[in-house]
This record gives structure tokens, sequence and C-alpha cells, in this order.
């Protein structure tokens, strides 16, 4: 698909790690019984999920991204842009001069495959051919991990409702908190809140991704939910791979949902 040259770093603050890694280590389990009576069911959140996931095949948008890494000398920030996704997670995402309309930025994702290029540097051009591998740059995250968990991070009809618990639930605010995984070491723990008086349905505003090791591998925080067609949609989404030292952030507007995506993209 590309040329094949190097690996790619992309992207936030490390403040946030030691607190996050610390959530890995979980104290006393909480029961049921601890929780307040108004709390969400396990069922209830995860079969909202799974509709909502299960209807998003593709979407276009317009917006502003962010790229934050140590490959670069200062944080790069798109205005002018547009986003394409299609399930499950191809991405091309181009960044453009606000005046000149001049292409300064492009990200393209497919499967373990992508290039990244900054058109008007060709020295700071990434690319990987899936199989390839780079002793001299060790780095585990590939733009697919990110998209994935930007977008659809699991499969919510594979999760066993045995294997996943509400934690907390704080009333004032409405957000529940579900560890997913083994009890004395989640794989997974995600931040919910009830959104669309209409149509109420649970949405996640955080999810934490862990290593085996209990390491966080990646902090994803989702706001600024539409509504279209039935499915809720974040316009603001945030991913943050703490060791890493990676972010990258999609501020999106004119968002259309499972349209067709030509091939000519990717």
């Amino acid at each position: 698909m590309f040329p094949a040259m190097r690996l790619f770093t992309i992207f936030p603050s490390l403040a946030a790690l030691s607190c996050l890694s610390a959530c890995a280590r979980l104290g006393p389990q909480i029961g049921r019984a601890d929780l307040p009576e108004d709390a969400p069911t396990v069922a209830e959140v995860l079969d909202d999920l799974r509709r909502n996931d299960e209807r998003i095949k593709s979407f276009r948008a317009a917006g502003t991204f962010t790229l934050q890494s140590p490959e670069f000398d200062a944080v790069r920030k798109f205005r002018s842009g547009r986003i394409l996704f299609r399930r499950p997670s191809d991405l091309y995402a181009q960044g453009n001069h606000r005046i000149t309309n001049t292409t300064l930025f492009k990200l393209i994702s497919v499967g373990k495959e992508f290039l990244i290029e900054f058109p008007t540097n060709s020295d700071e051009s990434y690319y990987q051919l899936e199989g390839e591998e780079f002793e001299d740059v060790p780095f585990s995250v590939s733009p697919s991990d990110i998209v994935r968990e930007m977008f659809l991070p699991e499969d919510w009809s594979r999760v066993r409702k045995r294997h996943a618990r509400v934690v907390a639930y704080d009333a004032t605010s409405g957000i529940a908190t579900i560890l997913i995984g083994s009890g004395s070491n989640p794989r997974r723990r995600i931040e919910v809140v009830l959104v669309n008086p209409e149509e109420p349905s649970w949405v996640i505003v955080r999810n934490v991704l862990y290593a085996e090791t209990g390491e966080v591998v990646s902090v994803t925080d989702s706001s600024s939910y539409r509504a279209q067609d039935g499915i809720q949609f974040p316009a603001r989404v945030e991913a943050l791979f703490p060791t890493e030292a990676t972010r990258m952030t999609f501020e999106m507007r004119n968002i259309r949902l499972n349209i067709a995506i030509p091939d000519e993209h990717f």
C-alpha cells in the first residue's frame, strides 16, 4: 500500500499517568449493595453501547485535529481538515492551511499499514507496511490501535456480563464507572453517562485500557455527543497513550454517519 520507510511515533502530558496507573490497582471490590438504588446495571449499559456501536458503519466530518508526539518539535494543530472513517478502524485525516487550503498533513490508516505525511516537508513522512518490524524504534501503538480506541474500542456483544461490574455511581454527575475483566486485573475501565432525554441511552465519556501488568495503555475522553438517526456520536474525542507520550484529538463538525466512503481515500 505505501512505500516502507520508518516507524511513526505520534503524540500528552504525563501528569495524569501516575493517577491513572493507580486506578489499575483497585482497592476492595464494591458489591451491588454498596451502590445507590438508581445506579444502572451492567446489562442495561452494555446493551446500550452494543446497540449504538453496531449502527456505526462509517462517518465523514470536518473539523480540527491535534497531534502531539516526541517526533515533532511542537504540537501540530490543523483547524481546517476532513476526517473519514470506515468500520472497524480505517481512517483518513487531512489537514489544510486555513487560508490557502494547501494540504499540510495527511494520515491514512488501513489495518496494520499506515502513512503519515507532511507534504510540505518530505523529511517528516512516516510509513509502515504490514509485517515490517523496526528494531531501532520500540513502539507498540499503531494508528489502527488509536482509531479503534477512539471510536469502536470493544465488541460489546462479546463482553460477558459476569466479567463486567458497576463499581461506582455518582448521582450528581450521573456518571457510572464499570470495570471489565477479571476482578483483580481488569483490562478496561469505562465511565458512562445517560444522554438524550427523548431516547435515553448510556454513552462512554472516559475509556481507560490497561495492560496485563496493570499499566495504563490508553485514556480516551469523548464528549459533546450528538444524536443522529438514533445514533449517539461524540463531536470531540481525545486519545492519550501515556507511556508513548502520544496524543490525538478530533474536534468535529458537520458529522455525517453511515455514508459511502470511496476506496480512493485508502
